[in-house]
């Protein structure tokens, strides 16, 4: 039997007042009573049921959408598809940012589906997001595989083999990969993987360097990119693994260039970035996997039947920061 609001609000003991008011982010809750109810939330696997089983004759014509971050480039691109692709077919979009955050994300959710959202595209970024998935509500994922939830996301495999071809074009035969830790249930780990895998195809020699989730825009990355290049062979090739980083990383060579005779620098992402400093990078159709993220949520809604993964091809864009006789040691 599913558990109710009331189920919920007993668990803790509060008023269903008090439990509507924390799913709904509405009230003055102290911290203490919030923790408690999403705690019990997660316990019972409570999902409003019965506004689910509402908009199954009434559609609320609301989307919502869950991102790690707003202020990430790649982020605020897809977030602009996804809205745009939801105005045109008449919805508006609720937005929620969970910072990498699992209560936050949970909490997130849970305030979407009381709102009355008729479905949810999410960004996840934890490994336990499937726990709380499990309800007959309409859900797609992007750049996440979670079981029994259709995804979409950009060929991974594929945009990593491609910088280490052109890695080897350029002439580089020590390269590093340098990036965010990622766990093996996310499509970007395929980005390492294909990038590795390709790298001892052609015979080159990599490493790989990498750096927490919050160093991204983290003074303290100054320290990793110096790490690199201390003690041992230079890498003349680095995979960055988005193109912030690509771009972070070109800036703060500082005094280390000294010690570089050349080095090729890649991205990934294809953001505007990029763009204004001459990186190459893989290309993700960002704009294109929203509107297929919105389109087959929409189908969902519908009661449709929608693939389980839907993968995008990408496309690698040659700049200023490599190819033949390129570096950005200047």
């Amino acid at each position: 039997m599913l558990a109710t609001l009331k189920d919920v609000a007993t668990k803790v003991g509060v008023s269903v007042t008090t439990v509507s008011r924390v799913l709904n982010n509405r009230g003055a809750i102290s911290q203490e009573t919030r923790d408690k109810v999403f705690q019990a939330v997660k316990e019972l696997n409570y999902f409003p049921n019965e506004m689910a089983r509402s908009l199954s004759n009434k559609n609320s014509h609301l989307l919502g959408l869950i991102v790690p971050y707003i202020a990430h480039p790649f982020f605020s691109k897809l977030t602009d598809s996804i809205e745009q692709a939801s105005y045109r077919a008449g919805y508006k979009l609720m937005l929620c940012t969970s910072g990498q955050d699992p209560q936050r994300e949970m909490e997130s959710f849970s305030m979407l589906c009381a709102n009355n959202v008729a479905g949810v595209m999410i960004c996840s970024r934890i490994e336990e997001a499937a726990s709380y998935f499990k309800n007959d509500f309409p859900i797609v994922s992007i750049e996440r595989t979670i079981p029994d939830i259709p995804s979409v996301s950009c060929d991974n495999y594929k945009g990593g083999a491609l910088v280490a071809r052109e890695m080897a074009e350029s002439g580089c035969r020590r390269v590093l990969l340098f990036g965010n830790q990622v766990s093996e249930y996310l499509p970007s780990y395929l980005r390492y993987q294909g990038f590795l895998e390709e790298c001892g195809r052609l015979g080159l020699d990599a490493g790989t360097y990498f750096i927490g989730a919050e160093d991204l825009f983290a003074e303290g990355l100054s320290d990793d990119i110096a790490a690199v290049f201390q003690g041992g062979p230079q890498p003349d090739g680095i995979f960055a693994t988005s193109d912030v980083l690509a771009a972070r990383l070109i800036n703060c060579l500082g005094s280390v260039r000294e010690k570089l005779r050349r080095l090729v620098v890649v991205g990934f992402d294809g953001i505007d970035l990029s763009d204004y400093c001459g990186i190459s990078t893989v290309v993700q159709p960002i704009r294109e996997m929203g509107s297929l993220a919105v389109d087959i949520l929409l189908q969902r809604i519908e009661g449709k039947m929608v693939p389980d993964r839907s993968v995008l091809p990408v496309a690698f864009l040659r700049r200023n920061s490599s190819g033949p006789g390129a570096s950005v040691i200047r």
